[in-house]
C-alpha cells in the first residue's frame, strides 16, 4: 500500500483545465492508493483550493485534499478559516518559494498555525531551494508552536537536506517528506537520527516520476516495518485517514 503524501494537480494554461485524469492514471500504474493532493496554478488561491475540494468530492476514497496559503495575501487568515472548516482539506501548504517569501518576517503565518492547531492540520512547507526555503526559518515557528506538525517538504532538498534531518532531530514535532531528495547520504541520515514514524513518502508529482520517487528507497537497507511506516502508516495517522 502507499499513500503519496506530496502530490500537484498540473493544469493547462490553455484550456485552464486540471488534468485530473492523468493524475489518476499515475496512481493507478504505480500503486498509489490515496494522495495528497493541491492546486498550485489557478485563477486565485481561494479557486486552487475549491478546485481541489471538488476532486475530493468526486474521488473521496483516492484523493485527500490539501489546502494551499499565501500568508502574504490580505485574506490569508480568512482563507484558512474557511478551508480548514472543509472536510475534504486535511492539510495545509506554505509555499515560500512558489508565493516569494521569507516565512520569519512574514505576516499572517503565526494566525495560520493557529488555526492548524486548533483543526489538527498538518503544516507542509516548501524547503530545499535558496534563501527563502531555508529549512530553519520554520524551524523558529515550529518551537514556537509546539503542538502544530510541521512537514519538510522535500526534506531540505539538495540545499539543506543535512540540517533539514538535524532540525528534525531536535524538534519532535518536524517531519520530513521524502520528495526531490536524491542524496543517499541525507536519506541514510534521516533513518540514523530522525524517529521512523516522522519520515513520509512523497512524490511531487507531476514534477517527478512517481516511480523514480519510489524505488530510491529500494538502495536503502529499511525493514519491512519501516518501509511500512514510510509508505502508508504514518501518513494515515498524520493525516487521520481511517
Amino acid at each position: 500500500m502507499i499513500i503519496d503524501y506530496h502530490a500537484h494537480v498540473k493544469r493547462d494554461r490553455r484550456t485552464g483545465k486540471y488534468l485530473l485524469p492523468e493524475l489518476l492514471e499515475d496512481m493507478e500504474q504505480n500503486g498509489v492508493s490515496q494522495r495528497l493532493v493541491s492546486a498550485m496554478e489557478g485563477a486565485s488561491i481561494s479557486a486552487q483550493n475549491d478546485a481541489v475540494a471538488e476532486m475530493v468530492r468526486r474521488f473521496p476514497q483516492k484523493l485527500v485534499g490539501c489546502a494551499v496559503i499565501n500568508p502574504k495575501e490580505d485574506g490569508a487568515a480568512e482563507e484558512m478559516e474557511r478551508v480548514s472548516a472543509l472536510k475534504e482539506f486535511r492539510a495545509v501548504e506554505l509555499d515560500s518559494f512558489e508565493h516569494g517569501y521569507l516565512p520569519e518576517s512574514c505576516p499572517h503565518v503565526d494566525e495560520i498555525l493557529a488555526l492548524a492547531r486548533e483543526r489538527e492540520m498538518p503544516v507542509n512547507v516548501y524547503t530545499g531551494s535558496g534563501r527563502r526555503t531555508a529549512p530553519h526559518q520554520w524551524g523558529w515557528y515550529a518551537k514556537r508552536h509546539p503542538k502544530v506538525s510541521f512537514v519538510m517538504l522535500h526534506m531540505g532538498g539538495v540545499d539543506f537536506g543535512y540540517s533539514c534531518v538535524d532540525l528534525a532531530e531536535a524538534l519532535p514535532n518536524v517531519y520530513l517528506e521524502t520528495s526531490d531528495q536524491i542524496e543517499l547520504q541525507v536519506l541514510r541520515k534521516a533513518w540514523e537520527h530522525v524517529p521512523g514514524e516522522r519520515i513520509l513518502f512523497g512524490s511531487k508529482y507531476p514534477v517527478l516520476f512517481t516511480r523514480c520517487s519510489a524505488i530510491t528507497f529500494d538502495m536503502l537497507d529499511l525493514t519491512s516495518a519501516q518501509r511500512d511506516q514510510l509508505f502508508f502508516q504514518n501518513a494515515q495517522r498524520l493525516l487521520r485517514l481511517s
